[in-house]
């Protein structure tokens, strides 16, 4: 995709956001959301996007986590669904799922409510399952582990799951990335778990894989920061070869010079990556439709997730500043 026009789509998309979702939106929202459209190739449809807000107003009470930041973001996933009303419903039926199984109502549980299955008579079974999966890989990481690891709770488990096993397997790269130089802390848990998306067997290629991604692309002058950690993982589990890497780093310099990012250079690598990552996909048959769409679900996951944590750290700076 031509430069000039990721541009023109990138700055139109932030333009139409921020109109609908208003200027107090926190900044950092409105660029990650319209960087997951540019990304894709789909194109913003305000006068939709402004029909989902007003439904999860109808929907909900003032106090909703929806009627927060984060209900920007879901709500322009919710943007894809036909029957906008029931979407809403869903997600609101699904999250009150999650909450009986002892998961804390918040922002993270309602991302989380995202990734329960479609299947109705699962659904119980699916938050159980994800409730198993979020204790077994507590008992690894005790103090690390909290509600922004919900997400990838639901999202990587199934009623048919090993959990104990995909547990063990996520502690185990944990583990084995700290050997390759990589930051302990919430990011290093995520891209553990991203890295069993694909199996809960250990798969012993996997870690050097990332370390190589991680140390080329910085070979070429690209800023990989702890948060950009699950992006690595989605790379090494899609099996990027050294030419795919460098057409990343090459895009990462080229978005580096637009405007709009250019006090938010956080968001360089999430657009390279998932532009490079939906290119792939028009090209090699290997990459199933379901793998894409299962992907785009990890880099939502991950996506909110940092923009839960944005708001979270501006809520702190508040109260620190009052």
């Amino acid at each position: 995709m031509d430069i000039v026009i990721i541009e023109n789509q990138f700055t139109q998309t932030v333009e139409d956001l921020a109109k609908v979702a208003g200027w107090s939106v926190d900044r950092k929202i409105v660029l990650a959301i319209a960087s997951t459209y540019v990304a894709t190739g789909k194109t913003f449809d305000a006068l939709k996007y402004k029909e989902v807000l007003q439904e999860i107003k109808k929907q909900t009470s003032w106090m909703s986590p929806l009627r927060t930041t984060i209900g920007y973001s879901i709500a322009a996933n919710i943007m894809e669904q036909d029957d906008i009303e029931q979407a809403v419903k869903n997600i609101l039926v699904n999250e009150k799922i999650l909450k009986e199984a002892k998961f804390k109502s918040g922002n993270f549980n309602f991302i989380g409510a995202q990734f329960l299955t479609k299947i109705e008579s699962e659904k119980k079974a699916h938050a159980q399952t994800a409730r198993a999966l979020y204790e077994a890989i507590r008992k690894h990481h005790r103090f690390l582990t909290s509600f922004d690891d919900i997400p990838y709770a639901v999202l990587l488990s199934s009623p048919t799951d090993d959990i104990v096993l995909r547990a063990e397997t996520m502690n185990r790269y944990y583990k084995e990335l700290r050997s390759y130089f990589f930051n302990a802390g919430n990011e290093l848990q995520w891209l553990s778990q991203v890295l069993t998306f694909l199996s809960p067997q250990y798969d012993n290629n996997l870690v050097p894989s990332v370390g190589t991604i991680r140390d080329t692309l910085k070979k070429q002058d690209v800023t990989v920061k702890t948060m950009h950690y699950p992006l690595l993982g989605f790379l090494a589990i899609l099996q990027v070869n050294n030419a795919q890497i460098l057409q990343i780093t090459d895009l990462y310099h080229e978005l580096k010079g637009m405007k709009l990012l250019k006090w938010h250079r956080e968001f360089v690598l999430f657009m390279a990556i998932q532009i490079a990552i939906f290119d792939m996909a028009k090209v090699q048959q290997s990459l199933s439709m379901s793998i894409m769409a299962s992907i785009e679900l990890l880099i939502q996951a991950q996506q909110a997730a940092m923009m839960a944590a944005v708001t979270a750290a501006a809520v702190a700076s508040n109260s620190g500043s009052s």
